[in-house]
């Protein structure tokens, strides 16, 4: 019994402690995110070269991109094309990102929770400006070193889960062209 208590403690710190360690890394880097959003001095490329660093610095680009076309497409794919393919779909990322970042003002991000369950990190936060606020959760793994974003859901909304429809229906259409899914990202 007293095993099983100490197991139990150690656990429950552990927990306790990495939930401590995301939410230190979530606090610094939404900051980082909000100073750039809300950046009007610098220039339009100047302000997409720093979400472009903190797209890659903070998500899962290749697990993103490789979970959304699926292992057979994978497997199937050349290695030139797969390294397209990531680096068109990092480019299409942060493109979405800058999209929808620049559509807010003087917006604060504030967290209100993290849960864990396998292993994966759930931050719940709230995102607002003057005239609204949205709910965000955001899928975080820790890879030692750091965390990685692998999903963000807004308003219920996966980010993951609807692209992953979207893509599926563009190699469906294509019979599992990776080519073609490549020429259909770059045209958003």
């Amino acid at each position: 019994m007293r095993s099983l208590i100490l197991i139990i403690f150690f656990t429950f710190s552990f927990s306790n402690l990495n939930a401590s360690d995301v939410s230190e890394w979530f606090e610094k880097e939404s900051n980082l995110f909000l100073e750039i959003m809300n950046n009007n001095e610098g220039t339009e490329s100047e302000n997409y070269e720093k979400y472009k660093y903190f797209v890659s610095k903070n998500f899962a680009i290749k697990s993103i991109a490789y979970g959304l076309i699926g292992e057979n497409i994978i497997n199937k794919s050349s290695k030139n094309e797969l390294n397209l393919y990531l680096s068109v779909f990092n480019d299409y990322l942060i493109k979405t990102i800058y999209t929808l970042a620049n559509t807010n003002t003087s917006s604060s991000i504030v967290l209100k929770d993290i849960d864990i369950k396998d292993n994966i990190f759930i931050i719940k936060s709230n995102i607002s400006d003057d005239i609204s606020s949205v709910n965000l959760y955001w899928k975080v793994i820790d890879i030692g070193a750091s965390f990685k974003i692998i999903d963000v859901i807004v308003e219920n909304t996966s980010y993951f889960v609807t692209k992953k429809s979207e893509f599926n229906k563009i190699l469906r259409k294509n019979k599992g062209s990776l080519e073609a899914l490549i020429e259909e990202i770059q045209k958003i």
